[in-house]
Order: C-alpha cells, then sequence, then structure tokens
C-alpha cells in the first residue's frame, strides 16, 4: 500500500515538473516572441521615425536659415529700392522744375519783349530805335542821331526821353547789369570838334559810350554799379540781331542779361 502511495507520488510530482516545464517553455517562447517583436517594432518604425525627426529636424534648421537669409535679403533689396525710388523722385522733381522755370523763362523773356516794344513802339515805328530779346539778352539800339545833340557828346533832349524809356523798360526785367555800348558809322567821319578831342573811332565811340552811362546813371535812376560802357569802333557785335531794323550804323546799345541767363558775348 505505502508502495503504490509512494508510486502515486512521484507520478505527481512527474506531472508537476512537466507541468512546470512546460509553463516556463511557454514563458520563454513568449519572452522570445516579444523580444522579436521589440526588435521588429524598433527596426521598422522606430529606428526610420528617428531618422525621419533628424532629417525633417536639420531640414527644418535649413529651412529657418534660409528664411532668416531671404527676409535679410528683401530687406536689403527694399532698401535699396526706397534708395533708387528717392534718386528717382529727386531727378522727377527737378525736371519738373526745371520745365518750370524754362516755361518760367519764356514767359518772362515774352513779358520783357512785350514792354520793351509797346514803351518805344513810336520810336520803333519812327525808325531811331529797334529791340533785339534773344540769345539770353534784351538789347535796345538807338540811333545815334537820336540820342545826341549834333556835332557834341551832350543827350539831346528827345534822347534824354529814349534813354529813360529805355531804361525804364529794362529795369522791369530785375537787376542785372546794363551794358552801353557805342558803334560809329564808317561812312560818316565825326565833327571836327569831336575828332580833335576823340581822334580815332575807338576813343570817340568810347566817349559816347559813356556818356550815355553816366547819363543813365544820373538822370534815369539806373545804378552805377550795374553800368559798364565799351566803345566798339565801327565794329558791331550786334549787328545780326538787328539785322531786320531800320537803324543806320551809328547807334547806342543797352544790352542787359535776361533773369536765368547769362549776357552773349559779342
Amino acid at each position: 500500500m505505502l508502495a503504490l502511495m509512494g508510486g502515486d507520488d512521484e507520478a505527481a510530482a512527474a506531472r508537476q515538473r512537466a507541468r512546470s516545464s512546460g509553463a516556463s517553455g511557454w514563458v520563454r517562447v513568449l519572452l522570445a516572441l516579444l523580444l522579436v517583436a521589440s526588435a521588429t517594432f524598433v527596426g521598422a518604425y522606430y529606428v526610420p521615425l528617428r531618422r525621419a525627426h533628424v532629417l525633417l529636424t536639420e531640414e527644418h534648421q535649413r529651412s529657418s536659415q534660409k528664411g532668416r537669409e531671404l527676409e535679410q535679403t528683401l530687406t536689403e533689396m527694399r532698401a535699396e529700392l526706397q534708395a533708387k525710388t528717392a534718386v528717382v523722385e529727386k531727378i522727377e522733381a527737378e525736371r519738373r522744375q526745371a520745365e518750370a522755370a524754362q516755361k518760367s523763362g519764356r514767359e518772362r523773356v515774352e513779358e520783357i519783349e512785350l514792354v520793351l516794344s509797346t514803351t518805344l513802339e513810336r520810336h520803333i515805328k519812327k525808325g531811331v530805335v529797334a529791340v533785339s530779346v534773344e540769345r539770353g539778352r534784351a538789347l535796345v539800339a538807338l540811333a545815334e542821331s537820336a540820342v545826341f545833340a549834333p556835332q557834341t557828346l551832350d543827350v539831346s533832349p528827345q534822347g534824354r526821353q529814349l534813354l529813360c524809356q529805355a531804361a525804364s523798360a529794362l529795369a522791369t526785367s530785375g537787376e542785372a547789369p546794363i551794358r552801353v555800348g557805342a558803334v560809329s558809322d564808317p561812312a560818316h567821319a565825326a565833327p571836327p570838334a569831336l575828332q580833335q578831342a576823340h581822334p580815332t573811332p575807338w576813343a570817340l565811340s568810347a566817349a559816347r559810350a559813356a556818356s550815355v552811362a553816366q547819363f543813365l546813371e544820373e538822370k534815369c535812376a539806373i545804378a552805377g554799379a550795374r553800368l559798364s560802357a565799351v566803345g566798339h569802333a565801327a565794329h558791331d557785335p550786334a549787328a545780326a540781331a538787328l539785322a531786320g531794323s531800320k537803324l543806320p550804323p551809328g547807334r547806342v546799345e543797352l544790352a542787359m542779361a535776361l533773369p536765368g541767363a547769362s549776357p552773349a558775348k559779342d
């Protein structure tokens, strides 16, 4: 009986060990499967995802850097565009200003010519005065016989009126210098009294110009600082400008630079 019981116990113990051994095997199998699944997950998902994350991070950094560079470039381009726009606007403003000045200058020239022609119209029709407004200057030419008393350097009563009218008309054009020039008529010799005091055409024409300049200062209220006098003898630098006039060769000329222009060089 005891022997039977001992056998049963051993059999039960064997069965228990078998069951324990089987359970341990399943546990090891499960652990192995879990390790394989983990390795598969790591290999198939985590590592690629990690690599992708690293690549995305690097790409993001590069994109951010590129964005900053583009922003800087855009800022520089905006500044350059603003600078160029300012230059263009300045050039355009200067162009408009120049056009306005040119237009104003033309209008001023037309106004000066109108004033001179209107003021001296009666004398122009008589052929003793001519007016020319061109080449950056206003020119009033007066016949020598209409300015001086016969055989003298004294301004005649008619000459006084003419000179003061001409000076008054020129005075409306501003405070530019006025150059008085005198031209001798080569076909007519000077009176003996004048030849004795002024033996050459140069001396005589210079004396006539000086006499007129002095008269303008003393009787026509033209500041002496604005006046200059020059004798041209028989040479006439203004002949081309007066080609259409009826004036004789011997004459007195008042020339003044127009506003914004330099006097023409004769």
